[in-house]
């Protein structure tokens, strides 16, 4: 009877330290996923300027009234009016090489101008945490003529998730 008790105690014994070790194994295999503190997409930084009327050299760094920048895209437009600004932020497309958005200085004002940016695109891989993100290299940008812009000008070309580069700088007519 001894022997009994001793086998029917050693045996929960054994399962009682096999499911701790199970318990263990299982909790010391998960791992926590660190959060991701980088931007991990790429956004396109624009400021736009216009010159004083009496001079047209010299250059004044102003907020327009209510700007609208929308996204030509398959399904219409998608666009984005911004407050009293002169400073804006606008995506590239991630499945092409080139993508367009219509601008206005003011919502109340018509017809847009037109912009289209051509670029080439890279997967950047920014960390485990994070993934990857697409980065982009400003080729060209064409716009039409139809309102405000007078001139735009590639300040860097290097679009990456870095929130306080400057891309492209839009100058306004002199008359806006």
């Amino acid at each position: 009877m001894r022997n009994r008790k001793w086998k029917y105690k050693s045996n929960s014994v054994i399962i009682m330290v096999l499911a701790l070790c199970v318990v263990f194994g299982v909790a010391s295999c998960t791992q926590e996923r660190e959060p991701c503190y980088t931007p991990t997409i790429a956004s396109l930084n624009i400021e736009c300027v216009h010159y004083t009327s009496d001079t047209a050299t010299t250059v004044l760094d102003t907020a327009l009234p209510k700007a609208i920048f929308g996204a030509l895209t398959n399904n219409g437009v998608k666009a984005v009016i911004y407050p009293q600004t002169a400073n804006f932020t606008i995506s590239l497309s991630s499945v092409a090489n080139s993508c367009q958005w219509i601008m206005s200085t003011d919502s109340v004002a018509y017809p847009f101008d037109t912009l289209s940016f051509f670029y080439q695109r890279k997967l950047q891989f920014l960390s485990n945490a994070c993934g990857f993100a697409y980065f982009y290299s400003i080729d060209s940008v064409h716009f039409t003529h139809n309102q405000d812009i007078d001139s735009i000008q590639i300040t860097n070309t290097s679009v990456t998730n870095n929130v306080n580069t400057k891309h492209l700088k839009i100058f306004i007519h002199p008359d806006f």
